[in-house]
């Protein structure tokens, strides 16, 4: 008779451990950075969906079922996001960020923006379209490039389609939605124009993004996911690939760590825009 998996306090940690230790192993996917609470909340919620109990149980679900690990990376990822979520931080990057870079860019015309940590591709969107509206019949003469990383291929498949739910509008504007989006029963598809200034890519928040440098890097309701401890080295990192005098902007329940105040000037503390000290 088969003996049920140890369910000890002790056993069930060791079965956690080893469980982080495979994902890493299979899938190179570092969760030491994250928060354990938030890893063992998601475990639990992939558990109870295969219908077992134990860390250990799960484990031989994931040695057996390699369709489970993507089920599992996609519970690992944060994927909730709607255009303009917090509307006052796009108001902000509109007026004294995005205006200011297209100001500064006027000769070159390029201009550069990341997008870390996407989701469905709410939040570039949501600056191309702040762009268009700023730049005009100008913007063609532009070379705009957003880049909009996300570790979940299956969200970046979806952002690129451009297709959303009334769900996502809850801070759009009324005419946004109009100008921008043509509407089929419940479902509303992007332009073409708009979703032509963004690339999407699988991309993992700590290795090197696909453009050297950026003007605007938004990194927004990312880093609470992470432990304290690893969120100033993925700040740090992302500075890397600021522009002097470029801009970050964090979330609004996120703080930028102390030890970083040096290199950042707050253009709005409350809404978390920064902007990089010049070298």
């Amino acid at each position: 008779m088969m003996s049920r998996p140890e369910k000890s306090p002790v056993g069930e940690e060791r079965a956690f451990y080893a469980l982080l230790a495979h994902i890493r192993r299979e899938r190179r996917l570092d969760c030491s950075q994250y928060k354990e609470s938030f890893l063992r909340r998601r475990l639990t919620v992939r558990m109870r969906a295969r219908g077992v109990d134990t860390y250990q149980a799960y484990l031989g679900v994931l040695r057996s079922d390699p369709a489970e690990f993507d089920a599992l990376l996609v519970a690992f990822t944060i994927n909730l996001s709607y255009f303009f979520r917090d509307a006052a931080v796009f108001d902000a990057l509109r007026y004294a960020v995005l205006g200011t870079i297209v100001a500064k860019r006027a000769q070159s015309r390029r201009l550069t923006v990341w997008s870390a940590g996407c989701a469905g591709g709410e939040e570039p969107y949501s600056v191309a379209m702040i762009l268009t509206d700023l730049l005009g019949s100008a913007l063609s003469r532009w070379d705009v490039q957003i880049q909009a990383t996300d570790i979940d291929a299956n969200v970046l498949a979806r952002a690129r389609r451009g297709v959303y739910k009334a769900l996502s509008f809850q801070d759009l504007r009324a005419d946004f939605v109009e100008r921008y989006f043509g509407r089929d029963g419940d479902t509303y598809t992007l332009q073409p124009a708009i979703r032509q200034l963004v690339t999407f890519r699988q991309h993992d928040l700590i290795a090197a993004p696909p453009l050297p440098r950026y003007d605007l890097i938004l990194c927004r309701n990312v880093l609470i996911y992470f432990a304290r401890e690893y969120q100033e080295g993925i700040v740090c990192h992302l500075l890397d690939y600021l522009e002097p005098g470029g801009y970050l902007t964090l979330g609004m329940a996120e703080m930028l760590p102390l030890a970083l105040s040096s290199r950042l000037e707050a253009v709005d503390g409350r809404l978390r825009i920064y902007r990089k000290m010049e070298d």
